[in-house]
């Protein structure tokens, strides 16, 4: 990368609070109350305690990081230098979903997959095309879940089953339920039940197939 780019992505993490400041709200305390030294120890320790517990709820904020990454790859995309600008793409979501912002990653997921046609581990992208279907996008999440289960053996093989067993009974409903695909969503249930005779999903499959048979009246 050139000099302009060299910067060093940092989240603003919150700083813990200050041994200082616990001994001067003891001290303010004591000048209405006179504590006793076992009372005082109580005391720090208690608020010692809610400054750990302040952490632990406390996020550090990613969205500058994200931000610098998102104009990077815009910035490479401009100039046609797309391996470039896939990689900041790339580090931006990964940075939103360690932060469980996975809503603001599923938004930035659907410019980068449109142009870039690729997906993410299959954990991840189960969670990313979950809340693009929540936001009303089943096309696109069903696109990215079709490359899933396309790719996984040649890809994914070393994950568990279960999140291709998860990411066929969710393409089906999308098929069956968002997309009015009903024969899409029968060839895919039944795929499923084929490649997974012992699927703890099997009666789940079975079931949508039974819907989808009273509601299109199709030959299940």
């Amino acid at each position: 990368m050139r000099g302009t780019e060299k910067k060093s992505h940092t989240t603003n993490r919150a700083k813990p609070p200050p041994i200082t400041y616990i001994l001067m709200s003891l001290a303010i305390l004591s000048l209405f109350y006179p504590f006793s030294h076992q009372e005082l120890i109580i005391w720090a320790m208690i608020l010692l305690w809610l400054g750990l517990i302040s952490l632990l709820f406390t996020r550090p904020s990613s969205l500058p990081e994200v931000k610098s990454l998102i104009e990077l790859a815009h910035k490479h995309q401009n100039k046609a230098q797309y391996p470039q600008a896939e990689r900041y793409f790339c580090q931006a979501i990964y940075l939103l979903v360690s932060q469980k912002e996975f809503s603001k990653a599923s938004e930035l997921f659907e410019e980068y997959f449109m142009r870039y046609r690729r997906i993410f581990s299959p954990r991840i992208q189960l969670e990313l095309c979950r809340h693009l279907s929540q936001r009303g996008k089943y096309l696109l999440s069903a696109r990215a879940l079709e490359i899933l289960i396309k790719d996984w053996d040649k890809v994914y093989n070393s994950h568990q089953k279960s999140l291709l067993e998860q990411a066929y009974l969710y393409l089906a409903r999308i098929y069956g339920e968002k997309l009015d695909l009903p024969s899409l969503a029968i060839d895919l249930y039944f795929a499923f039940l084929k490649k997974f005779p012992r699927s703890p999903y099997r009666e789940t499959a079975l079931y949508q197939l039974q819907i989808l048979d009273q509601k299109y009246k199709l030959a299940v």
